[in-house]
């Protein structure tokens, strides 16, 4: 069963999101699917066929992002977003779930798992990002430039784009023209530079080691290798970190593991939610 793109209101903010698999009530555990940064559902595209004929997959692009709305209220934080999250499954009334977040997405979901245990019951992560600190100070400062949302488009358009995704694949072949029309599709638009200075001047820092020991759920984390944006250390560093966690690595692979490895990924969750 795949559903078209559905819309709802959530804490405030209007959500794109989609469902995907066979129904709840036949369904493994419910898998919620989070993206990461400049990023939307689309990213996950790839994963959807090999697991929704076990489980319940809903796909949500975070406020700011994708198709979902560009508010200029909504705080930007990744508490918040966890906060969302879980509304998110409350007006689903899904009881319980697994959360598959990717980069900052998968900070977006150990947040979550720490804010509602008893709702979380185990969390992926892909290329999960964290130990970053916060917003540089200065870069900050200039989100309330005149003008700003302009200069930040500008500067986000000029560079060369197949040189950009260059630093996020291993291996150049993965880049399409289809996939780079949907990830360059929201960044022609200002409202989503608007949402973006928001969430420079609200994004906590990352989790530090006490706040990840709170975090007693199995998590999954899988990495490439060859990551040149958020490197295998930091999974490492998470390892030590998180104290019910396990880490798999795959050779000549970078940092869109959804992308690159969708059946190595998807058999990895398999093995891990069985």
């Amino acid at each position: 069963m795949t559903q078209a793109g559905k819309t709802m209101e959530v804490n405030g903010v209007i959500i794109y999101y989609e469902v995907h698999g066979c129904p709840t009530e036949e369904a493994k555990p419910v898998l919620i699917f989070v993206h990461g940064y400049l990023s939307s559902l689309f990213s996950f595209r790839f994963l959807y066929p090999h697991l929704a004929h076990s489980y319940t997959i809903y796909a949500l692009d975070l406020p700011g992002f994708g198709d979902s709305e560009k508010s200029k209220t909504f705080h930007y934080s990744l508490e918040n977003y966890g906060r969302l999250i879980l509304s998110f499954m409350d007006q689903l009334t899904i009881s319980r779930a697994v959360l598959i977040g990717h980069s900052m997405g998968g900070q977006i979901c150990l947040n979550t798992a720490r804010q509602s245990p008893g709702r979380i019951q185990k969390v992926i992560g892909l290329s999960v990002a964290g130990y970053m600190g916060r917003v540089n100070k200065k870069l900050k400062l200039a989100t309330y430039l005149p003008f700003s949302s302009y200069l930040l488009r500008y500067y986000m358009n000029k560079n060369d784009v197949t040189q950009q995704f260059s630093l996020v694949v291993y291996n150049r072949s993965a880049i399409t023209q289809d996939m780079m029309e949907a990830y360059l599709k929201p960044l022609k638009r200002i409202d989503f530079y608007h949402s973006l200075k928001r969430l420079a001047r609200h994004r906590e820092g990352d989790m530090n080691a006490k706040q990840l020991s709170d975090i007693k759920q199995p998590v999954l984390l899988l990495w490439g290798k060859e990551d040149k944006v958020v490197p295998l250390k930091t999974g490492e560093r998470f390892l030590q970190d998180l104290p019910n966690a396990q880490l798999q690595a795959f050779d000549e692979t970078g940092h869109l593991l959804p992308e690159e490895r969708p059946q190595q990924v998807s058999a990895a969750i398999n093995r891990f939610l069985s």
